[in-house]
Parts: structure tokens; sequence; C-alpha cells
């Protein structure tokens, strides 16, 4: 089988779409971590490890993620950086000063290409068509684009215990009538633009003209509508 990477013939390592950290994240204990997809249809999966996919990549393309993931574990998994934005005593967002949004932006994009090339089920309603071979050639020459291009939101819950660390599958969606896929990382909320138009206006606030990044609060978990779906994780999680 060929590394969709290098489109080589050669070994395949077990490749991680969500970097393995967001995974140990979730961890407090040494209980093997549990998946629940939001399609209720398929089974339960043990993921002491995350999720990995044995037939995508080679040892080296596999590399070519490593300064981008190790990046933005430390940035969004180390929040010592990182302060609160309030109105009226409430939490409304969050702000993280100096950072290399480029080397950001290159793990949103570089996870939104290897869920749209892997076949697990966990990564099944990722699929970018004809858009995944430009995002590929984009990702290997260390190319962002225009700052519309694969334009992103991060949101982030209020820490609530094991509930705001849980990852759900991910999904596309329409915001604004622009195309969306919506991921979870861990206490975040990730929407990336995969639409050729302009970021919606609101959202192109969130465009940063410096090294500064700002993210919504996604407040309480418990208020959510993903609740139930993180609650159920979590009684498996605990099993």
């Amino acid at each position: 089988m060929n590394c969709k990477g290098c489109n080589k013939k050669v070994k395949l390592v077990k490749a991680h779409i969500i970097p393995e950290s967001f995974f140990r994240y979730l961890r407090e204990d040494e209980n093997t971590l549990k998946l629940v997809p939001t399609d209720k249809d398929h089974y339960v999966k043990k993921a002491p490890i995350g999720i990995y996919d044995k037939e995508i990549l080679c040892g080296e393309c596999e590399a070519v993620f490593q300064d981008v993931d190790e990046y933005a574990a430390k940035l969004m998994l180390n929040d010592q950086n990182m302060s609160k934005l309030h109105d009226k005593g409430d939490v409304v967002g969050y702000n993280l000063k100096d950072i290399d949004y480029q080397k950001l932006k290159l793990f949103v994009m570089s996870i939104l290409w290897r869920a749209s090339i892997s076949g697990a089920e966990f990564y099944k309603n990722v699929r970018l068509g004809p858009l995944e071979f430009k995002l590929k050639e984009m990702i290997w020459n260390r190319d962002t684009g225009g700052s519309h291009d694969y334009s992103f939101v991060l949101g982030k819950f209020e820490e609530d215990g094991t509930l705001s660390k849980v990852i759900l599958d991910p999904h596309p969606e329409r915001w604004f009538g622009k195309r969306y896929y919506r991921f979870y990382l861990a206490g975040y909320v990730l929407y990336v633009k995969v639409d050729s138009q302009k970021t919606p206006d609101l959202w192109a606030k969130f465009i940063p003209e410096s090294n500064d990044i700002y993210i919504l609060s996604r407040g309480e978990v418990r208020e959510s509508k993903e609740f139930a779906m993180m609650r159920d994780a979590v009684v498996l999680h605990k099993t």
C-alpha cells in the first residue's frame, strides 16, 4: 500500500490524525480511554493512545507534522500564558499573546488533511474531495495561503473535570452559509473553513493581524448541546 504523503510503496506506521498528546491529556488515571462516536449505530472502541491509522503514512511523512503537533500541544494544553477576557463578570473569551500563528494554522490544516485521508471510522465524516491534493501540497510546502484560506476559529470550554476533556468525532457544518468542519481537541472546539469564499465578517475578526489570538468561550460544558454525548463518553471512560 502506498503512503499518501510521498505516494511510495513503503512501510507504513501507526499515524495519528489528532496527535497522541491530545488524547493523553484526556486520561486522568490508568483506565483505558474509550471513545463514543456521535453515530450511535457504531460500537464504542477502546483507544489507549487515541486513534491512529496504519494505512496512510510512512515514518518520514509522519515526521512532517512533528513540529506543528508539538507546538500546538504545548500552546493549547499548557495554557499558563492564556488570559481570560471578562464582560460583566462572565468569561467571554481568552487571549494568547506572542504565538506563532502560521505554525498553529499549519497544525489546523494538517489535522484536516489527515482526517480526510484516514479510513478510521472516527473520521468518516471528513472528506475534502478535490481539495485534498491541494491542501497536502500546501502543507508540504509550509504554505498557509492567504488569511481567508482555511481560516479557523477556536472555542474553549470552561474546565469541568473530565467532561471538558472529551473528544467527539469531527463533522461538517455550515456557518453563515460557508462550509466548515468542527473538531474537538481536549477542551477546545475547532471550526475550520473549507469554503473558497471569504471568511464570514463576524469570524474574520478572529483572523489575527499580529501574533495574538483570541479564543471564544464556549461556556460550561453542562450548558452545551454536546453535553449528553460527552456525559455518555465519560460514563464509558470510567468503566
